[in-house]
This record gives C-alpha cells, structure tokens and sequence, in this order.
C-alpha cells in the first residue's frame, strides 16, 4: 500500500509520523540488524534482537505508530510476533486510489475487523478516492466504534457518504470528522456518552439533527449545511461549553439551548437561494418565520456566553427577540450589526448589562449613510474599551466613528483603532 502524508487536519501529535515515510522505513523498526553495524556478516541473527525483549504492552504500543498493512505483517517475524499486531493500542488505515487494489483492500479490512482484540485508543481512517470502500469504511467505522471501544476517531473520506441508523459508544470522547459527506440520523450522538469533542471540517451535512446530551466542544469549519423540506440543521448539544462555526454556508443552522455555553464563535457564510413556503415568490422577504428557519440565526441560545464574536457577510443574525446577555463580557461583531442606524448594535449593547469590551471589524468601506445623532439611552456601566479594526483608513472611517462616538457618549470610554497590524491613536 502506498503511503501518503495525512492532510493537515488529522495529525496533531507525531504518533502517526511513521505514516509520512515510505513503508520499507517503518518496517526498520523491527530490522534486526542494529544500527552502526554496516557489515551484515558481523551480525549473527542468533543473538537477541532488543525490541523482542520489550514487554508486551510496549510492543502493542509501538505497533500503533505502524500503518494497519504494515502491522499486520509483523505476525511474519518469528513465532511469538504472531499475534502482537491483534493487541496494538492504535489503528491507522490510509489508502490513496490506484495504490493497491479495491479486493487487497477489502481483504485487510475483513482482517482487521475479525482479529483486532483490544480496545484501541485512537484509530485513524483516511481514505481518497475508493469510492468502491464505502460499505468497509461504514463497517470500520462502526466496529471501531462498537467493538474496539474507540476512545478517538478520526475520519477522512473526501467526500464519501456516511450515513445509517446513530452510533453507540459508551468509550468514545472524541469524533473529528473531514471531508465527508453525512446523511441520515448518523449525526445523533444521544447513544454516545463519553463524547465531549466533535470536529467537522468541509462535511457536506445532509442531516436535521446534530444532538448530543454530552458534547461540551463543538468546532465546525466551512461545512455546508443542506436544509429538509420542512427545516434547516438543528443544534442540540446542551453541555456545550465551547462552539466555534466558521464560515458555515447554504443555511444557517438552529440552535437549541446552551446553557453552560461559555465562549460562542460563529462567522456565517453566504447562503443558498431556497424557496420559503410562506414568501409567494422565489425572492424571500427575509424576516417572516419560514426565512428566519433557513437564513437567520437567533441570539436566543447564546444568551449564558461570556464571549462572543458574530461575523457575517450580511446581515445572517435577527434581533427580533434579542436575549439578555446576563453573562457577556467581551463582544465582537462586523459590518452587519450596523445597518438600519445601528439597529442590531443598538439592541445587543441594551441587552449586555456587564459588557467590558467592544470590538467592531470593519473590512468595508462605510458607504451607509447614519442618521442616528442620540445617545444610547441605556448602556453597560462597564463598558471601557471600544476597539475598531479595519483594513483601510479614509474620510468615510473618521466620520462613522464620529457618529458612533455620539451614540455610545460615555466620554470615559476609550477607543483604539488598529488598521492591519498598527494601531493608531484615535481622534475624533
């Protein structure tokens, strides 16, 4: 099987190194010829060879480090290796198309699900291209979940489908998730009860639901979120602590309550044109209840964070039922919470009685004209910095801070302005 470097999104520790060298470099790990010693014939094979006098769980561990293929083949070295490989703490399985044959492939994951005994704590699957492995990968999958008691998966497919009826685990605590595409009900963690990271990036996310009672960490990168006829993707992970959705795109997905929700990072992409049910034409009017279920998101659910940063290239986010941020202390938003004079900015800050720290992006240039010149009439006491980024000065900046200046008065407030990396001291 050729070997192939992970894409980036899978390693994150040097474990799996051994799958970045051409397999004749891992198998000299268990050559038994020691290093320094050039002239074979100086070498007996008679003597004892070092890593055979490692202890089992040691051997089992270094195992690991090997590529599923290679493992396997380590049952050829002498009579007491024969069964070590079915006891390796770790499982990695990578496979390019056109590197070995589909049946060479099916036969090593028929063997792996059949012989592999113990309970593994991080198993690696990353498949390009195969199509024709989609039913083996399903089953590595499950039986890595179910059988080898996983505690992390990590699974890569471009784009292969994974779908089916949830997964059960009472062992597994972390799911990363890459390049896949997801449809069914596979996506209700409701069954897995140790798990408390789940990581997706670019998945093609064909589900109603992603649920579960116990994920405290949610981290989802330009996914794709592909609505039912009767709903977008719903949120429901009430232990979550941390969630990061960056650059989701084609819906916006609905979020359940979070109570214990801490820190909120969500930077909406552009959405897909799909029909309301409630708007007579094909252009949605973006505020009745059906547009608001695909295209809006409600703050309603991030109301228990502490830090929160709301991003979009429009306006992505309704205030129509704006919640009191009780907690809130540090808030980041951009251009879209400036529209309609300060309409959403306006809301959110009435509704954040602690907020300490406010930092407006700014990546466009002003062209809005504002016709607030009031004050806001309520305010956090708390409030002391206002921090403006942006990414071009001109007149247009200057006189927008002007009129912000008004509308947030408190003239103990201090404003810094950073373009790029500098900041600049602000007079206005």
């Amino acid at each position: 099987m050729a070997i192939r470097p992970h894409r980036g999104v899978l390693p994150q520790v040097n474990r799996y190194a051994c799958l970045m060298v051409p397999t004749c470099a891992a198998r000299q790990l268990f050559d038994r010829t020691p290093l320094g010693i050039k002239d074979e014939a100086k070498w007996t094979p008679s003597g004892p060879d070092g890593i055979s006098a490692l202890p089992d769980d040691v051997i089992h561990h270094v195992l690991g480090f090997l590529p599923a293929h290679d493992a396997l083949q380590t049952s050829a070295l002498a009579r007491r290796w024969r069964n070590h490989w079915k006891w390796m703490h770790s499982l990695g399985f990578a496979a390019v198309s056109g590197s070995v044959s589909v049946v060479v492939l099916k036969r090593l994951v028929d063997r792996l699900l059949l012989d592999i005994r113990a309970p593994l704590d991080e198993c690696v699957i990353d498949i390009q291209g195969l199509h024709e492995l989609t039913e083996e990968v399903g089953r590595l999958i499950r039986h890595a979940v179910s059988e080898f008691h996983v505690r992390v998966l990590k699974v890569s497919l471009e784009r292969q489908v994974v779908s089916g009826h949830p997964l059960v685990s009472g062992n597994l605590v972390r799911l990363e998730l890459h390049h896949v595409t997801v449809k069914g009900t596979i996506l209700d963690f409701s069954s897995c009860t140790a798990l408390e990271d789940l990581v997706m990036t670019r998945a093609h996310i064909h589900a109603t639901k992603i649920s579960s009672p116990s994920l405290k960490r949610l981290r989802m990168k330009k996914c794709y979120l592909f609505p039912s006829v009767y709903s977008a993707t719903c949120i429901s992970a009430p232990s979550l602590v941390l969630m990061e959705l960056d650059d989701l795109s084609v819906t916006t997905p609905l979020l359940e309550r979070m109570p214990m929700l801490e820190t909120a990072f969500v930077r909406l992409g552009h959405s897909w044109t799909f029909r309301c049910e409630l708007c007579p034409t094909w252009l949605c009017c973006g505020v009745c209840a059906g547009c608001i279920k695909f295209y809006l998101m409600e703050l309603g659910s991030l109301s228990s964070a502490r830090h929160l940063e709301l991003t979009a290239p429009s306006v992505k986010f309704t205030v129509l039922r704006c919640p009191t941020f009780s907690k809130l202390t540090t808030l980041l938003l951009n251009e879209w919470c400036l529209a309609a004079d300060f309409g959403a900015l306006s809301c959110i800050l009435q509704h954040s009685p602690i907020l300490e720290k406010l930092t407006l992006l700014l990546n466009q240039a002003q062209q809005e004209t504002y016709n607030t010149m009031e004050q806001l009439p309520t305010i956090s006491k708390c409030l002391k910095v206002v921090e403006i980024k942006c990414t071009k000065l001109d007149d247009r900046l200057y006189d927008f801070l002007k009129i912000l200046k008004i509308f947030l008065g408190r003239e103990h407030l201090r404003y810094n302005l950073t373009s790029g990396q500098t900041e600049i001291p602000l007079k206005v």
